[in-house]
């Protein structure tokens, strides 16, 4: 899912880990600003989930495909 600039609109192209790693970045296109800084718990929440999903993945490998 593409997150959209909010000014001029076009896709930001920017992940969810991106995101995390790089909290303050800038638009491509426009060069609005933006500060995405989040709070510890909701990186570690995610972090969590991610890796139990990763985990789901690999015991079910070979069984279901996932996208």
């Amino acid at each position: 899912m593409a997150f959209p600039c909010p000014i001029c609109k076009k896709p930001l192209g920017l992940t969810l880990e991106f995101i995390m790693r790089n909290p303050i970045c800038a638009c491509p296109n426009c060069q609005t600003s933006f500060n995405f800084t989040v709070n510890e718990d909701i990186i570690k929440t995610y972090q969590e989930t991610m890796s139990e999903i990763e985990k789901i993945k690999r015991q079910y490998k070979g069984m279901a495909k996932f996208s």
